[in-house]
């Protein structure tokens, strides 16, 4: 496999703004989806006994809480990138230690594999 380029200052900067953005995001969206799995929330909210309401209510508690964990694990994903880019790591494949492609990280700025390890991770070889 060619060798990638070293991200340049300007760069990692742009990455990291554009990482930053979107964790202020997830933040948002992690804390309205919190509001709208709250069963407090519900029961103020004017759903009686019913079960129709009571089955519906729980479907959408339970549709939040489960949007609201997958975007805390990208808040993890970012908060790791961003550390990765404050020691020096960002870029880095974790695996075989090679660079990750430019336009993997344009993709993927979180991305912690190059995409031969990827393929390897998701293959099982």
């Amino acid at each position: 496999m060619a060798k990638t380029k070293t991200l340049t200052q300007a760069q990692l900067r742009a990455i990291r703004e554009e990482l930053e953005a979107e964790r202020s995001q997830l933040l948002h969206q992690v804390a309205d989806l919190d509001a709208e799995a709250d069963v407090k929330n519900w029961r103020e909210g004017g759903f009686d006994d019913d079960p129709a309401d009571a089955g519906s209510a729980s479907f959408e508690r339970e549709t939040a809480q489960s949007l609201s964990n997958h975007a805390r694990r990208q808040l993890i994903q970012i908060d790791d990138a961003i550390r990765r880019i404050e020691q020096g790591s960002y870029g880095t494949c974790e695996r075989c230690g090679e660079r990750i492609d430019a336009a993997r990280l344009e993709a993927l700025p979180h991305a912690t594999l190059c995409m031969d390890c990827k393929r390897r991770d998701e293959t099982g070889r």
